[in-house]
């Protein structure tokens, strides 16, 4: 018996001491950072990976000399898979897509239907869901060729840019639980690569500026199909009509008649809270805001210590969040036409009868006339350093 137990004790430890049977070698793979994503002449696909150059991944990294940590490699095909298979055929190491942080899709290609790509992701077990995903105005592939500032690859400066919370921030999971749901559409940011110096007096940029890359707004859809873009301040807006507003600056005009001048705060937290309800049988949806700030600037000569003035600030404000709110509101449900806030998952959450019954199949003409009162609150928690101007 003691035999026995003596064999099967060698065979266990025989068995956890085998290696992987399908285990990669990290000398016989491509580590791909990013994705980009082009529909080109002909109706073809253009896919364009950025890779990492292993020899530059130490501890100095991008930060000295001009060796770059990335180089790029793209391929067109009738599908992406088929991109894929043309570019692995130029390549000595297979790919290998596991670490790509952030799919960047162009706008050509993102105007046709993004389903295609989203597939691609859902199938292929390698390429990571919780991905970022970005759109540009032009071409993927020419913003693929960006070169960081400060990371050592440029797919993690454009993580450590929405990570600021500036901006939206969307997961490929994310963008495809808002395509497969009912009461949403699709809203993802938007990047544009811009001179990293500003205009000189004359206004012009500098020819030297480094060109690099900016969140500038967000891409709103319909279905998998891009529809148009809104503009920073109108993203701003996105931010709290959808609950995701993490940081950010406002700055407020003053009037002349108290002096002129500007004051500018940053958010410490912002909350909005949303309640469809029904008046006269009619669908209606109640948003409002609640934000707390401290004053990062004071170019004024309003005295923040008394309560009076601070008032008015808080006033001037509300109504400058509340007016982004309803920019951002207006363009996606009269111009667009898209409920890209998920208000409409907001009613089936709160009337899951009347939505199945009455909303679900004609939400695309009930959210373009929806009636939304906007609220907005604001409280100045701190004021910094202050003295009364003379």
């Amino acid at each position: 018996m003691s035999s026995l137990k003596n064999v099967l004790l060698s065979l266990i430890v025989i068995l956890c001491l085998t290696g992987c049977w399908n285990r990669v070698e990290v000398n016989d793979i491509a580590v791909v950072t990013a994705m980009g994503v082009d529909k080109i002449d002909g109706n073809k696909i253009r896919l364009s990976l950025q890779i990492g150059v292993p020899a530059t991944f130490g501890a100095a990294g991008n930060m000295s000399g001009n060796v770059r940590s990335t180089f790029n490699a793209s391929e067109t095909g009738v599908t992406l898979s088929d991109a894929y298979r043309r570019i692995q055929e130029k390549l000595s190491r297979r790919i290998f897509l596991s670490h790509s942080r952030v799919l960047i899709i162009g706008e050509k290609s993102a105007k046709d239907g993004v389903s295609y790509i989203i597939d691609f992701f859902a199938r292929y077990q390698e390429p990571r869901v919780n991905a970022l995903i970005v759109f540009t105005n032009g071409e993927a592939s020419e913003f693929l060729k960006s070169r960081p500032l400060l990371e050592k690859v440029p797919s993690e400066e454009t993580r450590e840019i929405m990570k600021q919370g500036i901006g939206l921030k969307v997961s490929i999971k994310d963008f495809w639980d808002m395509l497969l749901s009912d009461g949403v559409e699709p809203v993802a940011p938007r990047f544009k690569l811009v001179p990293l110096e500003s205009k000189n007096d004359s206004g012009q940029e500098s020819s030297a500026s480094q060109i690099v890359q900016a969140i500038s707004g967000a891409a709103v859809f319909k279905k998998d199909k891009l529809i148009g873009w809104m503009n920073a301040s109108e993203s701003r807006g996105i931010l709290h009509l959808r609950n995701e507003l993490d940081l950010g600056v406002i700055t407020v005009n003053i009037p002349e008649e108290k002096g002129g001048g500007k004051v500018s705060v940053k958010f410490i937290k912002a909350d909005t809270d949303f309640k469809p309800y029904f008046q006269g049988g009619q669908l209606k949806m109640e948003v409002k805001s609640d934000s707390k700030v401290t004053v990062l600037e004071n170019a004024s000569p309003i005295n923040l210590s008394q309560s009076k003035e601070l008032a008015f600030i808080e006033t001037k404000l509300e109504e400058s969040i509340k007016q982004r709110m309803e920019l951002a509101l207006v363009k996606a449900q009269k111009q667009f036409r898209s409920d890209i806030f998920g208000f409409g998952r907001i009613v089936y959450q709160s009337y899951p009868k009347q939505w199945n019954k009455s909303y679900k199949e004609k939400w695309d003409t009930v959210f373009p006339e929806l009636e939304v009162t906007i609220k907005s609150k604001v409280s100045i928690k701190r004021i910094g350093l202050s003295k009364e101007t003379k």
